[in-house]
């Protein structure tokens, strides 16, 4: 092959290999599916327990359980835990864990919360049963009145 034959093949494979990379970063992602949940909270109850120095300080912690409806029938619970872990004035942020028992499976969520503020974002962070491996998002909306909801967005 002569020097020239081979510097055009060499130029037209490259060619083809920069065609091919960019057709491959190119390509949109796959659209993913989500699943919503939509669920009334019962607040059941509400247990603080004060830790450290007396009164409200870091390291205090609040235990919570809810019933949990759609549609005015009860189709699960919930139970959650959240720590003080700063006070800032009248904020009081705390780090929450939040199970949440279904028919089909359990999820577990996860966030820090002002206390106090009427939406939170919880990560959902793995579930069991048909929430095996689950990922997406809680948001729990007018938190510990009787009007509270969670709206979880799993992604598929």
């Amino acid at each position: 092959m002569s020097k020239k034959t081979l510097a055009i093949s060499g130029a037209v494979a490259s060619a083809l290999l920069a065609l091919g990379i960019s057709a491959v970063l190119t390509v949109p992602a796959q659209a993913t599916s989500e699943e919503v949940i939509n669920l009334d909270v019962g607040n059941n109850g509400v247990v603080h327990t004060d830790v450290g120095a007396h009164g409200l300080s870091v390291g205090d912690e609040y235990v919570y359980a809810d019933k949990l409806s759609r549609g005015g029938e009860q189709i699960g619970e919930d139970g959650s835990s959240c720590q003080v872990t700063e006070l800032r004035g009248s904020d009081v942020t705390t780090s929450c864990v939040l199970s949440i028992q279904l028919p089909k499976g359990q999820l577990t969520a996860q966030s820090l919360w002002v206390k106090g503020s009427d939406t939170v974002r919880m990560a959902i962070t793995g579930g069991t049963g048909a929430y095996r491996g689950a990922t997406g998002e809680l948001a729990a909306k007018n938190i510990q009145t009787p009007k509270e909801t969670y709206r979880i967005t799993l992604d598929r």
